[in-house]
């Protein structure tokens, strides 16, 4: 009797940020990867691993007793060595059906599970137990450098083992050469002191990957496809997403290094670049795996990294699932802003785009940002019509589809190569270049009305007659009740493109 046992981690992010010490969410990120790698907590059963990653697994036995067996095992090898993480396990009998049918069963066991699941509410210590400071569980070492209380949960995040085990892992994934390392402190991500000192928090996710797996069971249900083949299958999509986001991340590893000359970060916009620190690159991994990636790095290239992560995806077709698209949310906040609040509304940004991509029927990458922090818990539309709503206009046309026609408005690459740009009409160009205080007095006359634009835009041609918009933008009725030049006027002075957009 075959079965399969599914593994589900939950709360990977409230575990991995929970700390706002960047070494803490390093290793923390690590034990995520080790609770579900093939070579990690599942070793002693890495012949019954059918897939393992990104916070899942899938494995098959036997018999429900072996299964079983495996499941208390492993569960407390997870509690021993990676405590704070939670997970979910399920087993399904495949008796007389097909695999892909129990492949379908198994989702929805997991998903009931992960809902019928009872919160733990063990009592949090005795009164004498001092609480950690990070975690708020009882504390039960004191940690040796600054003499805080901290839970167990905290003092494996900063055990040796586990920092070396962490960091030789990404250089690993990276292919980055000795003299290179991803630095270990926020202030060393490239910020400028006294200048400018912000970091960007980018999380990228493939569209409709759960739907496509659906269809994929589906199909492979109606044509009755032999268990032996479904299996290579799912071993070939499975394996081919975790190859390509890992490929996505060196070249974006790539793209800084091809930028960095004489100790600087060198862009197209010269004025932006900025000096790095000694032998460390201006990004940092956090997570990586499944369908999902994000990192860290200073708040300038967080954009344009974002945007080449969506480019190498949308070229990419995955056997069996089809062509795939991804959206990207990139929240950029000061230096040593709260690392969860950052990641939260990263992912709230990735999550807005997905739904207008879908509320469009579009399928296409689509990239979504916001600069500085906002409210706990407040969602994307009520802080972009709290922030950027002025009357009846919309002051943003976030987000924005990635690429589409050339002369096409509400797409990144029209908004950074043609609006954002060097060209004659672009606000970065040479005549807007020479007037930075006109592209600033544009951002408080679009606040008010088209009228006031063309109006302040005619006084000033009559003084510079180069001073214009792209010829897409000549009526100033733009796009209805929404317009994209405030977009572009936050991002003057800190999206820092660095190399070809197309």
């Amino acid at each position: 009797m075959r079965v399969l046992t599914g593994i589900d981690l939950l709360g990977i992010q409230n575990y991995v940020f929970a700390s706002n010490r960047l070494r803490d969410v390093v290793s923390a990120s690590w034990l995520v990867h080790w609770a579900t790698w093939r070579e990690g907590a599942l070793q002693p059963w890495r012949q019954q691993v059918l897939h393992a990653g990104g916070g899942s697994a899938l494995l098959a036995f036997d018999s429900l007793k072996e299964a079983k067996l495996f499941a208390g095992a492993y569960t407390r090898r997870v509690l021993d060595q990676a405590p704070g993480i939670d997970l979910v396990v399920t087993h399904c009998l495949g008796e007389q059906k097909r695999i892909s049918e129990s492949l379908q069963d198994l989702q929805i066991l997991l998903a009931r599970k992960k809902l019928e699941r009872k919160p733990h509410a063990g009592s949090l210590g005795l009164g004498v137990t001092a609480a950690c400071e990070i975690t708020g569980l009882p504390a039960a070492y004191v940690d040796a450098l600054d003499s805080a209380p901290i839970s167990r949960v905290v003092e494996t995040w900063r055990s040796e083992e586990v920092r070396r085990n962490a960091e030789s892992r990404w250089k690993e994934i990276s292919s980055l050469e000795p003299e290179w390392e991803f630095p270990a402190e926020i202030d060393d991500l490239g910020r400028s002191w006294g200048d400018t000192s912000l970091l960007a928090v980018v999380h990228v996710d493939l569209n409709g990957l759960g739907e496509k797996i659906y269809q994929w069971l589906s199909q492979c249900v109606r044509d009755n496809v032999d268990d032996k083949d479904v299996l290579v299958q799912y071993v070939e999509w499975s394996s081919w997403i975790d190859e390509t986001f890992r490929g996505v991340w060196q070249y974006l590893v790539k793209r800084v290094l091809a930028a960095i000359q004489d100790e600087h970060l060198q862009g197209s916009i010269p004025r932006l670049n900025f000096r790095l620190q000694a032998n460390k690159l201006p990004l940092r991994p956090v997570l990586l795996g499944g369908d999902d990636l994000t990192f860290l790095c200073d708040g300038r290239i967080g954009l344009d990294l974002a945007a080449a992560a969506l480019r190498e995806l949308s070229r990419k077709s995955c056997p069996h699932l089809g062509q795939m698209s991804a959206c990207a949310g990139v929240a950029i906040v000061r230096a040593h802003y709260p690392f969860a609040r950052a990641y939260e509304l990263a992912e709230k940004l990735c999550a807005h785009a997905k739904a207008v991509r879908r509320k469009r029927n579009d399928a296409g990458s689509w990239l979504d940002w916001h600069i500085g922090g906002v409210r706990s818990g407040e969602p994307v539309s009520d802080f972009r019509d709290r922030l950027y709503r002025a009357n009846s206009l919309l002051l943003t046309c976030r987000p924005y589809r990635l690429k589409g026609t050339p002369n096409e408005l509400e797409t990144w690459c029209w908004l950074s190569e043609t609006l954002l740009g060097t060209g004659e009409t672009g606000l970065r160009g040479p005549a807007w270049g020479r007037r930075r205080n006109k592209v600033k007095a544009l951002a408080s006359l679009v606040r008010q009305d088209p009228k006031a634009v063309q109006t302040a835009l005619h006084a000033w041609q009559t003084v510079d007659e180069h001073l214009k918009l792209p010829d897409s933008l000549s009526n100033l009725e733009l796009l209805g009740t929404r317009t994209p030049l405030l977009d572009a006027i936050e991002l003057v002075d800190i999206h820092l493109p660095l190399g070809d957009e197309s």
